[in-house]
């Protein structure tokens, strides 16, 4: 139960209501009777309390944060540290951020660009005494550098790490790039040409960190302190790793049933800090994503505008710029970030257009859906357009219908890689298989096994409603000839775009 932490909140709507009923911008409070899914189905949208949501996700605790203008607004946390306990959760409550802590680490990074102490451009192979490219590799005399790490361009393997549970040794930083014992994983690769390929590596903020150390002069939890926490006031944020317990206040981790881990302590320790090992708060994180807004707008004494724009420009054939995640345009450009370790889901977005963002905070598993519906509501009750219900037309096809688009179809290598981003690395370049079960039709990329159901918004046109991630729907559209004959497939997910050809 969260009522006693949880802002009051009008009675949950039992029945469905029209799509366009919730239009005018309230309070941030009111989200919490608002929760949604992506889809409304015949103009109808379910919506939940959170209390109701996180008792059916098994989240025990979450803190949110709005930013509006570029000012945090609203900072709230409901629930309670641990299930079973009655310490709440509140907006400076700390949760491991999962990923998240790239983006701390990428605004690390810029301001010592800013700052003269690192370069975008330059090679950094031979920078760190502890690691280089593996000799021999057919890339090994091509240039790494920091813009490539930044934007996961730098064709690195590994792309996260395990946790470690409490008791366990930690590793190194050099044994983390090496893959020594006692780290859990291959060594960091460079497996493609750098600079020609998408490949989201968490392996490659690891240099980022080692370098960030190097050039500070500091280990890399002190020169976070005093590049990045202490100039955004970011008072309850650390990288230490493991987070001691005297920190106080820390949310603790949860399994996909709602059950506490990590035990005794409670919490596990991430020591890739740069990629994974940000522990924060909404508050603080609240702050920095304010900063990497108003640092586009050109209003932020953190950095300049013209590195706040570089942050945000796309880096081909990725769909990150310096960092985070970009898509849209207009008042509907954005910025995101998730994060996502073993017990924990983060979640944080700006929208550049409008200077309004947020951030979702979890300390369960099933935190990412429970993010979802909180994001949907968010967007409703703050009148923002970045995340509409998309509405499912009453279409019913036929089975000779969906019988034309049933096949194997593959992917088309000369379709340009800089439009895939996403959609360049798996499962998209696995064959798209689209099979009938049950009544309806199915997509999957594995042969026809666990696929995800197509609902169809046009005849051609289908929505995959299983895939669809945080801030983009997939969609798939059939391309047919004058004979009726699917000459292609294209899909689409947010600003990526992808071609499947009939398989022969």
């Amino acid at each position: 139960m969260i009522g006693a932490v949880m802002m009051a909140s009008t009675p949950i709507l039992s029945a469905c209501q029209p799509a366009s009923a919730i239009t005018q911008r309230a309070d941030p409070d009111a989200f919490t009777d608002q929760l949604r899914g992506r889809f409304s189905y015949d103009g109808q949208v379910e919506r939940h309390t959170l209390e109701d949501r996180m008792a059916h996700y098994g989240v025990p605790g979450v803190a949110v944060a709005v930013i509006e203008g570029g000012e945090v607004i609203y900072a709230q946390g409901f629930g309670v540290l641990q299930s079973g306990s009655d310490q709440p959760v509140t907006a400076d409550t700390v949760f491991s951020a999962g990923s998240v802590s790239k983006m701390a680490t990428a605004m690390m990074t810029v301001n010592l660009v800013q700052s003269g102490l690192m370069e975008l451009d330059a090679d950094i192979r031979q920078a760190l005494p502890y690691w280089s490219p593996e000799a021999g590799s057919p890339y090994a005399d091509s240039p790494l550098t920091v813009r490539m790490l930044l934007s996961h361009t730098g064709g690195l393997n590994l792309h996260g790490f395990p946790d470690f549970m409490p008791g366990e040794a930690l590793p190194t930083r050099a044994q983390t790039l090496n893959g020594q014992a006692p780290a859990k994983h291959d060594p960091l690769r460079v497996e493609a040409r750098p600079g020609m390929s998408y490949r989201y590596s968490g392996g490659g903020y690891t240099l980022l960190e080692g370098l960030v150390a190097q050039v500070s002069g500091a280990s890399f939890e002190d020169a976070a302190q005093r590049i990045l926490f202490d100039p955004l006031d970011m008072t309850r944020s650390s990288f230490a790793n493991p987070l001691p317990e005297d920190h106080a206040n820390i949310a603790k981790a949860h399994d996909r049933d709602g059950a506490p881990t990590a035990l005794p302590r409670g919490y596990e320790a991430f020591p890739e800090m740069a990629a994974s090992g940000l522990w924060t708060s909404a508050n603080d994180l609240g702050r920095m994503t304010a900063e990497m807004i108003n640092a586009y707008r050109g209003q932020s004494p953190y950095l300049h505008p013209t590195m706040g724009q570089e942050i945000m420009t796309p880096v081909a054939p990725s769909e990150h710029g310096l960092g985070p995640r970009l898509e849209g345009r207009g008042d509907g450009f954005l910025f995101h970030h998730g994060g996502a370790n073993n017990s924990y889901r983060a979640w944080m977005e700006g929208h550049l257009g409008t200077g309004d963002g947020l951030v979702v905070l979890t300390n369960g598993a099933n935190g990412n859906d429970l993010a979802v519906e909180i994001r949907n509501a968010m967007n409703d009750v703050m009148g923002w357009t970045v995340n509409p219900v998309l509405d499912i037309p009453p279409l019913v096809l036929s089975d000779a219908q969906m019988a034309r688009y049933e096949g194997v179809y593959a992917l088309d290598p000369n379709f340009p890689a800089d439009l895939q981003m996403q959609m360049a690395r798996p499962p998209f370049t696995s064959d798209l298989t689209i099979y009938r079960e049950n009544g309806a039709l199915m997509a999957s990329y594995n042969g026809g096994q666990s696929g995800a159901r197509l609902v169809p918004i046009a005849p051609d046109r289908f929505y995959i409603t299983d895939f669809s991630l945080r801030s983009r729907a997939f969609e798939l559209k059939f391309n047919r000839n004058s004979l009726a004959q699917i000459t292609s497939v294209r899909a689409f997910m947010a600003s990526a775009e992808t071609v499947y050809l009939p398989a022969s």
